[in-house]
């Protein structure tokens, strides 16, 4: 099922700003961001915060370690410390990372965690880079259950609405799989009684779509999510 979102987007295009944005009101989570830290002369490094406030250094241009990106020396056994802490979660957590970028995948032990986090029946969302590739990150991108949102500082107030949108029709996409009766396919069409109304579903051009406002405006919506998954079945 397409339960992970991942947001991707050139560097200072506010990736890890919209992630904060869409997990603070979110009482149930579990994951890490990374922040900038600022000196006398601008960025001196990044510290990764979990979701209890423990906070350790990332990378720093004033340490030396057998790891280095650019000018930034990365702890790799500090980042490594904190991973068990955000690798007990419930099945009502909301999982989120950031990012999966060049530094953090330094770390093996980062790299198990996404895809311990990706592949659990929790959503999850994450941000990733599209300007380093390796074959972790380019695995990630190819998995059919994520969708990738690249945004831009000009669409970045638009794109929180969409994916704060998407993380209720995920929810709601959940609950309908649970569901099977409600899903009557015949062939290529599919009528599916959601909450509120019955859904027609065409396959066409390789992919179900749906004739709901949500999948006009943005290509997807919980009546996709859900069908696909039960046409798999």
């Amino acid at each position: 099922m397409q339960k992970n979102i991942l947001i991707t987007g050139k560097p200072k295009s506010g990736k890890s700003t919209l992630l904060r944005t869409l997990i603070t009101p979110i009482q149930n989570k579990v994951g890490l961001v990374a922040d900038e830290v600022l000196g006398e002369e601008g960025r001196i490094g990044f510290d990764v915060e979990t979701h209890t406030g423990a906070k350790v250094p990332l990378a720093r241009v004033d340490i030396e370690t057998p790891y280095r990106v650019g000018r930034y020396f990365v702890d790799i056994k500090s980042l490594d410390s904190i991973i068990p802490e955000v690798s007990r979660f419930t099945s009502d957590d909301l999982l989120y990372l950031d990012e999966i970028g060049q530094m953090q995948l330094l770390s093996e032990k980062f790299k198990k965690l996404v895809t311990t986090y990706l592949d659990a029946s929790n959503t999850c969302i994450a941000t990733i880079s599209n300007v380093f590739e390796d074959d972790c990150i380019k695995s990630v991108k190819e998995r059919d259950d994520i969708i990738l949102v690249e945004i831009s500082p000009e669409d970045r107030e638009e794109r929180a609405q969409f994916i704060s949108q998407l993380l209720r029709k995920i929810e709601k996409a959940k609950k309908y799989v649970l569901e099977p009766e409600r899903f009557s396919i015949q062939g290529s069409v599919c009528e599916m009684r959601s909450e509120h109304d019955t859904r027609r579903l065409v396959f066409a051009e390789s992919k179900w779509q749906c004739d709901c406002d949500f999948y006009k405006k943005y290509s997807t919506c919980s009546h996709v999510i859900a069908v696909t998954e039960i046409a798999r079945k």
